[in-house]
């Protein structure tokens, strides 16, 4: 047994390979345990923060990546939704 596996050992009562199975077991658990509306807003929640975190550099190549030839035209879609009338407070819309 290795150092860091005595220390581990000794707080946990777990070698480092079984505190990682146990938390592998633990995240299987828990998602299998999920309904699919709560895993679709864990993973909504997940992606909505990584791309928020991401330069927007990264985030454009990324949503390039995604779309490929159809990236343009949804760009056109988001600024025709985003300039729309019913998007737009009220106080602006005049």
């Amino acid at each position: 047994m290795n150092q860091n596996d005595k220390i581990k050992y000794e707080k946990f009562g777990m070698t480092h390979n079984q505190l990682q199975e146990l938390r592998s077991f633990l995240v299987e658990r828990i998602v299998d345990n999920m309904s699919t509306k709560d895993l679709v807003e864990y993973v909504t929640n997940d992606l909505d923060q990584y791309y928020e975190n991401m330069s927007d550099v990264e985030f454009v190549d990324e949503a390039k990546n995604y779309w490929d030839d159809g990236y343009d035209d949804v760009v056109e879609e988001i600024k025709e939704y985003t300039d729309c009338d019913f998007k737009k407070p009220i106080e602006d819309r005049i």
